[in-house]
């Protein structure tokens, strides 16, 4: 089943991707894993291993 999120968070989700590709092709200190993290993070997409540090009780 898609996730679906809204429009302006996947433009900017696809804008930050693009953007952390370009500044890992063209620097040499620059991850490109690392960069796309942030972007991922950025639109609140997260691994599982990181719904503890999210979860109230």
């Amino acid at each position: 089943m898609p996730q679906f999120i809204p429009d302006t968070t996947y433009t900017r989700l696809l804008d930050d991707l693009a953007g952390a590709f370009m500044a890992a092709a063209s620097s040499t200190h620059t991850d490109l894993r690392d960069k796309l993290a942030e972007a991922l993070g950025a639109a609140d997409v997260l691994p599982e291993v990181c719904r503890g540090d999210f979860d109230v009780t």
